[in-house]
């Protein structure tokens, strides 16, 4: 995390922070003005946060060569939740649901008549899961 500064000709303050995720890739993201003061408290060096909703930029290659083809704008609508970190095992998943499964070429005959589409008509699904049989 860099030290607050000033742009070129005072116009306004930056600061620029290198995140890191659980498998080490790295992304650049930069907190403006407003954004300094109400992040200051919250993110501290080598703490793992949730960080969403962000604005993700492309960026700028006329000057120099970014080490970072993208980077991320952390401004109001960010939302960053602190993961306190824990030495327990995490609890398993719960087992799948049942599910039907069929092939592609019995979808057709499934539905109300072969012109109803998945999904549409008195006959709606909640939700379809593809997958590879092998």
């Amino acid at each position: 995390m860099s030290l607050p500064r000033e742009s070129p000709y005072k116009k306004f303050r930056f600061q620029n922070l290198i995140l890191e995720d659980e498998e080490e890739h790295h992304i650049r993201a930069v907190m403006y003005t407003d954004e300094i003061e109400q992040y200051e408290d919250k993110l501290k060096l080598l703490d793992t946060y949730l960080i969403s909703t962000t604005r993700v930029k492309v960026s700028l290659t006329s000057y120099s060569k970014p080490i970072h083809t993208f980077y991320w704008v952390l401004d109001k609508e960010t939302v960053i939740q602190h993961v306190k970190p824990s030495d327990e095992l995490e609890n398993p998943l719960l087992p799948p649901t049942k599910m039907n499964v069929t092939t592609f070429d019995r979808i057709a005959h499934m539905t109300v008549d072969s012109t109803t589409e998945i999904g549409r008509g008195n006959n709606r699904c909640r939700e379809i899961t593809i997958g590879d049989n092998q």
